[in-house]
């Protein structure tokens, strides 16, 4: 397992992403809660921190501002100083652990807030794990922790610098591989994902580069009838991710 320190300041702020820090698996080095919080939520940050063992400091809101900086915290705030994630082999090994394993793949996708919304999304359907190039991709901060509602702490992450070598072993290891192209082949509504799968989604720019696309088994579409060209990145992963959910659903019944 590797470890990747969080970014600006490695500060995490907002209720929901800091209750969700500490129902993971990660341990932060301290949290902060402002003494205008709720007596309940206060109650809830002590026991969980207490669990933890976790220092917890209540302070005045605006003094927790300073902290933060110029963000909506809510009242809570952490500080994190690593976030585990899987190197390659681990990652790899996770999938053989899986009987249906789905793979997440995130082609240079910048935007931290589509990162995070994907990211959100990812963790409701059960995705099993994410693939992210190490260059290229947005940080993994305290905007995708917040975007994504605490969902980057439950994750199994694996920020790779061979995507393509890291693509070519799921195949190998019995993944087949998607890209969603808005110039795809297929209909994702015609296609058939009750086999191991991977998705990749491309950039809100470029989206799937070519070398990639070269080593993908199939290239699928979501249909398409208003006037604006594409979907962006994040909504994308929601309708071809819940279409996979919809069908295995349907398979297990």
């Amino acid at each position: 397992m590797t470890k990747e320190a969080i970014s600006e300041k490695r500060i995490v702020y907002g209720r929901q992403p800091v209750f969700e820090l500490l129902r993971s698996r990660c341990t932060p080095r301290k949290v902060w809660l402002a003494r205008e919080t709720e007596q309940v939520d206060r109650q809830r940050i002590q026991k969980l921190c207490s669990i933890k063992n976790c220092e917890l400091e209540e302070l005045p809101k605006a003094n927790l501002q300073r902290i933060t900086g110029a963000v909506l915290h809510q009242g809570f705030a952490a500080e994190l100083l690593h976030l585990p994630l899987l190197d390659d082999s681990e990652f790899i090994q996770l999938l053989h652990r899986e009987k249906l394993p789905l793979v997440l793949v995130l082609d240079q996708v910048q935007d931290p807030h589509n990162m995070g919304a994907i990211f959100r999304t990812a963790e409701v359907a059960g995705v099993t794990a994410l693939l992210l190039p190490e260059k290229g991709s947005a940080p993994l901060n305290a905007t995708v922790a917040k975007t994504s509602a605490g969902a980057l702490f439950h994750l199994s992450i694996c920020r790779t610098n061979n995507l393509a070598g890291m693509l070519s072993s799921l195949k190998e290891n019995g993944l087949f591989i998607f890209a969603a192209e808005t110039g795809g082949n297929q209909s994702i509504y015609e296609t058939e994902f009750h086999q191991p799968a991977a998705i990749v989604i491309g950039s809100e720019g470029q989206g799937v580069r070519k070398n990639l696309l070269r080593l993908c088994d199939e290239k699928i579409y979501i249909p398409q009838f208003g006037k604006v060209n594409s979907l962006n990145a994040s909504v994308s992963a929601a309708i071809v991710l819940f279409e996979i959910v919809r069908q295995r659903k349907q398979e297990s019944l």
